[in-house]
């Protein structure tokens, strides 16, 4: 790989230090870089996807797994692969961390790499059968209400046959890779991220036998509620509202993530690390 473009979250990188180095590293090994410096009070988003070059070989996300997610949304159209270079806590998605930048550099320019392959998932919220907003998520689509501190009964159905209600604050329908964020804190499963299936978790289910369940991605989930002040956010971003009598379509998306590994190890290694310090 010789032709990169950077996004940096500059809430973490103080001073675009770490960018600078990145940066002049790639320039004096004759490779192409060009930088964007995320500013999400311009429309929510990390980068524009009509900056990026055409002949872009790589994305180097410099952040947190938190800019990684946002920005995988961005760039979704575009199918470029990305690396997380971590400037926060031990993440599950950013591979790179500070004390191992230049050597992970390095394995990218001699194309010493894997690449994961992650699914995303779309949300419509339809309005019975007009649909009215829709977007895109890596982790998860949430399904949860939006007004007063109070219980929301979710209808859920699969292929169109009811599946369950449930009692609850909310619904979370995340992938694989969402396995380890929202759903975990849940009380949801962690999953191989590289699977293909659907979790559905319950926020704060009011009963004592709500469990998560796990489907295929070819499957059609649809949520419904009677509440008036039901919302859905989509990676915890670009917040929609369901009308009364509506509710959210939710299937597998045909657009993936593609995340560089540079270390063959790195979610089990990052997994028993988050065993280990919660002993």
């Amino acid at each position: 790989m010789k032709k990169f473009y950077i996004i940096v979250n500059p809430d973490r990188d103080e001073g675009l230090k770490t960018a600078g180095q990145v940066e002049d590293f790639l320039r004096g090994k004759g490779c192409s870089v060009k930088t964007h410096v995320s500013d999400k009070r311009e429309d929510d988003r990390y980068t524009n996807e009509e900056a990026i070059p055409e002949d872009t070989e790589c994305i180097l996300v410099i952040g947190g797994d938190g800019t990684l997610i946002q920005a995988a949304s961005d760039i979704a159209d575009l199918d470029i692969p990305m690396l997380g270079i971590n400037m926060g806590h031990m993440g599950y998605l950013t591979d790179v961390e500070r004390d191992d930048l230049i050597p992970s550099l390095e394995a990218m320019i001699e194309d010493r790499y894997t690449e994961d392959e992650r699914m995303m998932i779309d949300g419509h919220i339809m309005d019975k059968d007009d649909e009215i907003l829709s977007g895109r998520a890596l982790n998860d689509v949430v399904v949860h209400r939006d007004g007063d501190m109070k219980v929301v009964n979710y209808d859920v159905y699969v292929n169109g046959r009811f599946l369950k209600t449930y009692r609850a604050d909310g619904i979370i329908v995340s992938t694989p890779t969402g396995s380890t964020a929202y759903s975990l804190s849940a009380g949801g499963p962690i999953v191989e991220p590289v699977s293909k299936l659907f979790i559905i978790t319950p926020i704060c289910p009011h009963t004592l036998n709500s469990r998560s369940v796990v489907l295929s991605a070819d499957d059609e989930i649809y949520i419904s509620t009677g509440d008036e002040f039901t919302a859905v956010t989509y990676d915890g971003h670009k917040k929609g509202r369901i009308p009364t009598g509506g509710g959210v379509r939710i299937q597998r998306s045909d657009k993936i993530t593609r995340i560089i590994r540079v270390h063959d190890d790195s979610f089990l290694k990052v997994l028993h690390n988050k065993f280990k310090d919660s002993v």
